[in-house]
Order: C-alpha cells, then structure tokens, then sequence
C-alpha cells in the first residue's frame, strides 16, 4: 500500500484555513491552492518520494525587457533563501518554487507557513524589481 505523501502537506494547509484540490496524474501527486488570491502548487513524484515542490507561476508583463528579467531572476537566486527563481514555458512566466529533499513530508508542515511567505514575497519582490 502507498503512504500518502502529500496527506501532512494536506494537514498544513488545512491549519492554515486554505482550501486545495488534488490530483495524480500516475507519475505525480499535485496539490493545488490559493493563498492571499494567489494560485500555488505542491508536487510530489513517485519516482522520487523524497522530494517535495511548493511553487507558484506567474506571467511576465508584456513587454518585459528580457535582460531585465535575466538579472532580477539571478539577484533573487542569489540572495533569497529556499526560493529557486525560473523563467518557463518559452520565457513568457516565471515560476518560484521552494524544492526540498526530506525523509517525510511531515517535516515540511511545522516550516509551511513561513516557505508560502518566502514564495509570496519573493514573487513580491521580482515584480517590484522589475518596474523599478
């Protein structure tokens, strides 16, 4: 029988009053939620039980100067702890995600409201650094 590796991830979103649907495509379990308006994800894999993805995506504003981009994306990566920043899907989103290897997730659920806060003012600050 598989253990259900999201159901703690589950738990903590729950204590944080936040509303999530699941879904598993045979490869992963997704869970998706908003938090504050905005859309988040986790992603669990089966071939890689240990690894665990809490992220959000957003879209780049329409004539962004990809340079611009290039250097806030680096100057976050560089100074923000957890967040791994990321231009996706032929460089029109960036995704911010925190990527963890634990024995359980149970681990991630006592850390869950601070590594939202991470993502959330990470995603905060990129687009302020980016109209700047």
């Amino acid at each position: 029988m598989d253990v259900d590796r999201l159901a703690p991830l589950e738990a903590a979103l729950e204590e944080e009053g936040l509303f999530s649907t699941r879904d598993d495509d045979g490869d992963a379990l997704r869970i998706a939620f908003k938090s504050e308006g905005d859309r988040y994800f986790i992603v669990s894999y089966r071939d890689d039980p240990n690894f665990v993805m809490i992220g959000s995506g957003w879209s780049l504003p329409n004539g962004a100067d990809p340079e611009r981009v290039m250097r806030v994306t680096n100057a976050l990566n560089a100074r923000k702890k957890f967040v791994k920043v990321a231009l996706w899907e032929s460089e029109n989103d960036v995704l911010f995600t925190v990527e963890l290897c634990v024995a359980t997730p149970e681990e991630v659920r006592p850390h869950f409201g601070r590594l939202l806060d991470v993502l959330r003012d990470s995603a905060l600050e990129f687009f302020r650094e980016l109209q700047a």
